[in-house]
């Protein structure tokens, strides 16, 4: 099983990302700790899985001198192609606790485009 990961233009903030692989699908887990799960779109296009998103800070109320800024914000967009046959029609995404898996099962038929929805609670992997 072969992986690519897809690198285009470096953004202020990227999410982690971990691939694995089981018997029949395939897991990927995306680190994206202060993201909210309206703020994220998954879409399978031709083998490709992207991931992609906004990080947003909460807004600060009143008058406020700031000390230190080490969160990041912004857009974020990750691509993985997968090269193996997927069913995106039943893939699903969990996003709880920062922590966001995508199961994308194994199939024969390669299916072309598509979105996977992100529910709250699933099984561990």
């Amino acid at each position: 099983m072969h992986f690519e990961f897809h690198y285009g233009r470096r953004h202020a903030w990227e999410p982690h990302i971990d691939v694995c692989e089981r018997a029949s699908e395939i897991v990927v887990f995306v680190e994206i700790p202060g993201v909210e799960r309206k703020d994220i779109q998954i879409t399978w296009n031709d083998g490709v899985l992207a991931i992609s998103g906004e990080k947003q800070t909460p807004p600060i109320t009143g008058i406020v001198r700031h000390h230190c800024i080490e969160r990041t914000q912004g857009h974020f967009r990750r691509e993985i192609a997968i090269n193996a046959a997927v069913d995106h029609e039943k893939a699903r995404a969990e996003l709880r606790d920062g922590l966001m898996r995508i199961y994308l099962p194994k199939t024969g038929a390669v299916p072309k485009s598509g979105k996977i929805p992100i529910s709250e609670q699933g099984t561990e992997l």
